[in-house]
């Protein structure tokens, strides 16, 4: 029996949401979302970080809003179209998109350094690191680390 083509078929696989932002590739596990949906209205909290643009109630249950392009401190006026409800360790929370490109198998090795990709002054403890998908370079967000809940 060929050992070598069983490895192959044995490696794993993640499923990677793909979404667009700015014109850049972005990845999150399928395992971290809850659903895809339209914009909810939302209500601003004073004293809130900058890219919290308030709370949404989604049938009942109130999340917050956070605005990735201004998490990653990407420039250009707020374009969102769609929000991505993730699970998160203590709280569920939305996170504005300009649109999803699409639901993908990849292997699970990430296969480049994120430091490269950004200046050094934005944080980017949040930031996985960059895998290809389909021809495109995919940054890929740790969901528990992007949205840190205060206890």
């Amino acid at each position: 029996m060929d050992t070598s083509v069983e490895n192959e078929n044995t490696a794993i696989e993640k499923r990677l949401l793909v979404f667009i932002l700015e014109s850049k590739h972005f990845g999150i596990e399928l395992t971290k979302i809850k659903e895809i949906t339209d914009l909810l209205l939302t209500t601003r909290l004073p004293g809130a970080r900058s890219y919290v643009k308030g709370l949404g109630n989604l049938r009942g249950e109130i999340i917050p809003i956070v605005s990735l392009r201004e998490r990653l401190k990407i420039g250009g006026a707020e374009e969102s179209t769609q929000l991505i409800i993730v699970v998160g360790k203590k709280i569920n929370y939305g996170l504005l998109i300009d649109k999803t490109e699409g639901i993908f198998n990849v292997k699970a090795e990430v296969s480049k350094s994120i430091s490269s990709i950004f200046s050094k002054d934005i944080e980017t403890s949040f930031l996985k690191g960059v895998i290809r998908v389909d021809d495109k370079d995919v940054i890929l967000i740790d969901c528990e680390k992007l949205v840190e809940i205060n206890e």
